[in-house]
């Protein structure tokens, strides 16, 4: 009875500090190494940096752990931040020449989003790194944007890159909720150099999404790649719509020119056209001083006063347009 007793303590307490320890990791799980003879007995934890391409796995070292006999390991979490971010976890070949033919046939990596206040816990399956099962939103966010992204994983001739901009873009705007992941998707599209063309079509949507990171605890490191994007490709569209204005404006200063000039020698013709007539009186004056007839002459010979002809002159001037004899010769 004693014996039991002390054996159910004994259980107890293991329990309790089972339970302790697990508590204290942040991500745990199992590795799947069917030939232990070729892979190093350590798990290497490393944390990547967005600045570098995703796709590539550049990382930053972080710690390693020793596998167990059945392939457990486990990181505590104090090695993570309480902000999220990208890690990758990996096993290494036991040796440069096994490295090549090892990673040409089995994916000797994971990568996850995580904070030191969420779990990971890895399954032992039949790849190397099975599936995992994370508290974190973000995580399994990406893995939404991952099985969406695995349909343009092999691309052919035939790919349509107007297609994919279309629907990565529509994905990443209207079903990602987390603004890292979102970073990450937008990353895809730099990757596949579309970013540039859909900043110029979208603008006012990646101006606003750079408002959100910024307002966010995202490190501004991660999103410098599209702020200095942003910045060269608006330059360039503030540059075109300058010039675009800038011709416009020329052009519409040389037609109010044309206009004007058009407007001008209208009313000039019109006023011409519109002269009216010399009286049969006026037409004979004007013959007799285009004949040398001086006023008075002119007088005398039409029976008329001096000032009646002098009136008539003044008429005849007035309707011709003209001011004295001698423009009245040239006009001739």
């Amino acid at each position: 009875m004693i014996l039991m007793k002390h054996t159910n303590y004994i259980f107890i307490a293991l329990l309790l500090i089972s339970t302790n320890l697990l508590g204290q990791h942040c991500v745990s799980g199992y590795v799947n190494v069917e030939h232990p003879e070729h892979w190093e007995q350590r798990v290497y934890l490393s944390q990547i940096d967005l600045k570098n391409n995703v796709t590539s796995h550049t990382a930053t070292p972080i710690a390693s752990t020793q596998l167990t006999k059945d392939g457990f390991f486990a990181f505590d979490k104090t090695l993570f931040t309480p902000k999220n971010h990208i890690y990758k976890l990996h096993l290494n070949p036991i040796s440069a020449a096994k490295k090549k033919k090892l990673l040409n046939k089995i994916k000797n990596f994971k990568v996850f989003i995580v904070s030191k206040s969420d779990t990971v816990r890895f399954e032992k399956g039949e790849t190397l790194f099975g599936n995992h099962n994370s508290t974190n939103k973000a995580d399994r966010e990406w893995h939404k944007l991952k099985a969406f992204e695995s349909r343009y994983e092999n691309l052919t001739s035939d790919f349509d890159t107007k297609q994919y901009l279309l629907e990565t873009k529509g994905y990443v705007k209207d079903s990602l909720q987390i603004l890292l992941v979102k970073l990450i998707g937008i990353k895809k599209l730099e990757d596949q150099n579309l970013l540039e063309k859909d900043i110029k079509a979208n603008p006012t949507y990646y101006l606003d999404f750079l408002k959100e990171l910024k307002s966010s605890e995202i490190n501004p490191e991660f999103y410098l790649y599209l702020e200095n994007k942003l910045t060269f490709v608006t330059k360039e569209i503030t540059t075109q719509k300058y010039n675009l204005s800038l011709s416009i404006n020329v052009i519409a200063f040389v037609i109010i020119i044309f206009l004007a000039l058009f407007i001008i020698t209208s009313h000039n013709k019109i006023k011409n056209n519109s002269i009216a007539p010399l009286s049969k009186q006026e037409k004979v004056i004007k013959e007799l001083i285009l004949s040398g007839k001086s006023n008075k002459e002119i007088a005398n010979e039409l029976f008329i006063s001096l000032s009646t002809v002098k009136t008539h002159i003044t008429s005849i001037y007035s309707k011709l347009n003209i001011s004295n004899r001698q423009e009245l010769l040239l006009k001739k």
